[in-house]
């Protein structure tokens, strides 16, 4: 069971969450004949900021001491990460802006920066689950796209990735590294931010 729960929080961890959100986009959206030509110039600058390097800089946090450990373990070990994390973010969104993205999809990606600086105020007194703010806040990007911008409601999504939300919190407990109570939280926070952030720009 630990074993499937570490496969559960590594493929689903916070950083992979934006490369999600956006690729689904090209799955349920009209991004997929609006901005077909343009997919590689969307995702690959997705990968980049909020995977390739703040989870570089993170590795070198750890190599150097930093932090104790990329689990990021303990409260402390959080906000050095968070800052760099979120800086990152920044830069993406501003690239996006440059490009003439809608302002829905600017926010849905804001959100994620909203929602760090959340949580890092949060982690100076309390440890919030960041594997689950991560993935609902795809899950609120998703359903809020979904009513908002598609005016639809495929359920069948929305089932999958509440699924994935229920292995990922199961994960996180079974592994010890979250109380249920941080888990809801962390799902609480995520969602929310993301849903309204979306729902505000379109």
């Amino acid at each position: 069971m630990k074993l499937f729960s570490r496969f559960i929080s590594t493929i689903f961890m916070p950083l992979f969450m934006p490369t999600y959100s956006v690729a689904l986009l090209f799955v349920y959206t009209y991004f997929s004949y609006v901005y077909a030509g343009h997919f590689l110039a969307i995702i690959v600058p997705t990968i980049l900021f909020t995977f390739l390097i703040p989870g570089t800089l993170i590795y070198v946090m750890e190599r150097i001491g930093i932090i104790s450990d990329l689990s990021l373990p303990h409260r402390s070990d959080r906000f050095a990460p968070y800052a760099v994390t979120v800086l990152s973010f920044a830069f993406l969104i501003y690239y996006y802006f440059r490009l003439g993205l809608p302002t829905w999809f600017l926010l849905m990606i804001g959100s994620s920066i909203v929602t760090m600086l959340i949580a890092t105020v949060i982690t100076l007194w309390w440890k919030i689950s960041a594997h689950m703010f991560g993935v609902a806040g795809l899950i609120g990007g998703v359903m809020a796209v979904c009513y908002f911008v598609e005016k639809t409601n495929p359920s069948y999504l929305f089932m999958l990735l509440f699924i994935i939300a229920g292995m990922v919190g199961t994960s996180r407990i079974k592994l010890k590294r979250h109380t249920p109570a941080q888990v809801y939280a962390g799902f609480v926070l995520g969602f929310t931010v993301s849903f309204i952030g979306v729902w505000i720009g379109s």
